[in-house]
């Protein structure tokens, strides 16, 4: 879900789009064929929205890529430890994703 969901975001950002309108998509199919068609009509050519989701991918894979560059570390994709001992009011839940299925949070990157 979280990841699906930096893609869709990715995306909107890179095109430009309202960051509320992602709420549309996520209840809506229709909303991302509207942004597809609007899309298509600006740059004159047809966009899916496969090809949208690949702008969000392509965005956060040279995000990714810069802050390699940059020096930053799988490290610097860990929450502070607190995350994982303080618990939450009012589940009383702390965070306990293993860092292995943080490290692929990027597996579709190249």
């Amino acid at each position: 879900l979280s990841r699906n969901l930096q893609i869709a975001t990715a995306a909107l950002d890179a095109t430009g789009v309202c960051l509320f309108v992602s709420f549309a998509m996520l209840d809506d199919p229709t909303a991302l064929e509207g942004i597809c068609e609007m899309l298509g009509g600006l740059y004159g050519r047809e966009f899916t929205a496969d090809d949208y989701l690949a702008i969000g991918k392509e965005t956060l894979a040279n995000e990714r890529k810069f802050n390699i560059a940059a020096g930053f570390t799988a490290a610097a994709d860990r929450l502070p430890d607190f995350f994982k001992t303080e618990k939450l009011a009012p589940h009383e839940v702390t965070f306990d994703v293993p860092d292995e299925e943080l490290d692929q949070v990027y597996d579709f990157v190249q």
